[in-house]
């Protein structure tokens, strides 16, 4: 494995746009490789070392430019002997993925850009009939224009890349805040009440033959102190099953991506400051409203749009799915929904035309 990982496959971060390119050059060149019912060895070995050169060039190392230099110069060679120019762009888009300083990536470039331009004149003078005007202007476009958009193209991926792995950490963080405020619950207020509890269970033992009332009057007061870490314990667990709306937002996206569905949302920020009982409650709908979409829609777009005024808050979730042609008042788990934001005085309503779009208000406290 850890063979197939240094010498033949691509580094993750890159997707698979790199064995798109491998691949695609084995149906560029197939036909040149059997010309006239004989395989041509020599092209096969040199395709076999640009290939090499062409996953290796994908990192960068201290061998890099001789890598990127000897793409370019069995491309030189294959473009003259077969007319195999297209291997000019493998080439490009290497040099724009990689992340490259502005310095380093116009050297590149400059380099490959020399190779390119040999080959286009030379082929021009030898097969302008063949080539043509215009065909010069598109070679030259595409020859002169791959690394920049190659460049834009990973520079994008990559902030994609690093988005992700925020979001995982943005995830690990959360969990470890609540783990952090379940001990501190349970250290602050559990942890004094069973020392305690201790400490009058050992007087009582100590009084049960001597003072028979008072050990009586500390087993009751252990009796109404548990009674109290009961109570206790019931909240923090009903804490525990409390959600933030950032939370419910990962963890939806999280499913609807599973199935092909984009999330995306507006002035999501917002709801940071809402009360922690009001966002329980729209966390909830989330996930509800999410379910649906997933079961029901047919959609490929999800979108939660977020506001506030100085009297509710407001939260839209809209899909371009199938919708619907009627409304029923059950319809779509609206009652559960409508239930669950009565205790908080808020509303629900739904619309139904290209895709639905459930409309929730809560009232802002006073």
């Amino acid at each position: 494995m850890n063979f197939l990982e240094h010498h033949i496959l691509f580094p993750k971060r890159f997707g698979i746009m790199p064995y798109f390119w491998a691949f695609s050059l084995i149906a560029l060149t197939g036909q040149v490789l059997f010309d006239k019912n004989k395989f041509n060895w020599i092209l096969f070995i040199l395709l076999i070392i640009f290939l090499k050169l062409y996953r290796d060039g994908y990192e960068i190392n201290r061998f890099l430019l001789i890598q990127i230099i000897g793409q370019l110069i069995i491309t030189t060679y294959l473009v003259y002997e077969y007319s195999l120019g297209t291997l000019f762009i493998y080439t490009a888009w290497e040099i724009g993925s990689l992340p490259f300083k502005k310095k380093q990536f116009y050297e590149y470039t400059a380099i490959y850009l020399l190779f390119s331009v040999f080959c286009i004149i030379g082929n021009s003078i030898v097969n302008y009939a063949s080539y043509g005007v215009y065909g010069l202007i598109i070679t030259s476009i595409f020859a002169f224009g791959s690394p920049f958009a190659a460049r834009s193209l990973g520079n994008t991926y990559r902030r994609l890349y690093r988005l992700k792995q925020n979001n995982k950490r943005l995830e690990t963080i959360i969990k470890q805040n609540e783990r952090e405020r379940i001990a501190k619950d349970l250290h602050d207020n559990l942890g004094q009440s069973f020392s305690l509890i201790t400490l009058k269970a050992e007087l009582a033992g100590k009084l049960i033959d001597k003072n028979s009332e008072q050990a009586r009057q500390e087993i009751k007061d252990i009796a109404t102190t548990s009674r109290n870490d009961l109570s206790l314990v019931r909240k923090i667990v009903s804490d525990l099953n409390q959600k933030s709306i950032a939370e419910a937002m990962i963890e939806e996206e999280n499913n609807l991506r599973l199935v092909n569905i984009i999330q995306q949302s507006n002035n999501e920020k917002i709801s940071v400051k809402w009360p922690s009982k009001t966002q329980n409650v729209i966390a909830a709908i989330i996930k509800e409203a999410s379910t649906n979409i997933i079961r029901y829609s047919k959609a490929h777009l999800v979108t939660f749009d977020f506001n506030e005024d100085d009297n509710n808050y407001y939260l839209n979730i809209s899909d371009n799915g199938v919708g619907y042609k009627s409304i029923r008042k059950d319809s779509f788990g609206l009652t559960g929904m409508s239930q669950r934001l009565s205790d908080i005085n808020g509303t629900i309503n739904i619309d139904s035309n290209d895709g639905t779009i459930l409309k929730i208000k809560v009232q802002k406290e006073n």
